[in-house]
């Protein structure tokens, strides 16, 4: 569900709950370039940050939650892998026609409540990092007419 979190940009800030419990996704205010991402869950925050170098190139967001080291990127299939302490742990693939994905996961991020969460709620923030880029390219696409 889309949510509003103060500390985030409007419209940019997603829930999942399960049993009562909730884990929530957002892209924090403030950015101009690159997005630093909350996540908040079991009465912690972690924030995940864009790649500086990679997220110019492609969607690749870094950061640590609970002592688990996290990459989750863009492949060149146009997939999105998630990375844990180094190892591919769960792949999504996105349908290029409609807004769902497919979301595969290894035993470790499905028994997880944070990897899952965190899995789940990172294709809203891969959507829309795409919908911005395909801006910014039709902006630079109309300047070089």
């Amino acid at each position: 569900m889309k949510v509003s979190n103060s500390g985030n940009e409007a419209g940019k800030t997603f829930v999942l709950e399960r049993n009562g419990d909730q884990a929530v996704l957002g892209i924090q205010k403030g950015r101009l370039v690159f997005a630093n991402y909350r996540f908040q869950i079991d009465g912690e925050e972690f924030i995940l940050k864009d790649n500086a170098v990679n997220s110019l190139l492609y969607f690749c967001v870094d950061g640590t939650a609970f002592g688990k080291k996290l990459r989750i990127e863009e492949n060149w299939d146009e997939e999105i892998e998630v990375k844990v302490d180094g190892r591919k742990a769960a792949l999504m693939k996105p349908n290029t026609i409609s807004l769902e994905a497919t979301i595969v996961m290894d035993e470790e991020v499905a028994g997880d409540w944070m990897l899952f969460s965190l899995t789940c709620l990172m294709y809203f923030m891969f959507m829309i990092y795409k919908d911005e880029t395909d801006i910014i390219e039709s902006i630079f696409d109309g300047l070089e007419e």
